[in-house]
């Protein structure tokens, strides 16, 4: 077995390829996220309360979307503002 990064359901995981067969197995760390992210996005709405520290709002992340992108202390969030909406964008780097 080779270890390689392979793409499931759109996301790029750690995965067992073997030499011989071809096969590939997942790490079951790595797809459980995204099985939830799955069942999030079928879901239609994921909500989330808006807390307060210090004089600033803070939005708090649930723990699934913060595994399935990578959120992390010190990542950056882009807020491109619309009419009615605010989209969030994760950069790349912290």
């Amino acid at each position: 077995m080779q270890r390689v990064i392979d793409n499931f359901q759109g996301f790029k995981v750690n995965a067992w390829k073997c030499s011989k067969c071809k096969d590939i197995v997942y790490d079951e760390e790595d797809i459980q996220p995204i099985l939830k992210y799955n069942k999030l996005k079928n879901s239609k709405k994921v909500t989330s309360k808006v807390g307060v520290l210090g004089t600033s709002k803070i939005l708090r992340i649930p723990k699934p979307i913060e595994q399935i992108y990578n959120i992390a202390k010190g990542k950056k969030i882009e807020f491109e503002l619309e009419p009615e909406a605010i989209r969030l964008k994760i950069s790349k780097s912290i």
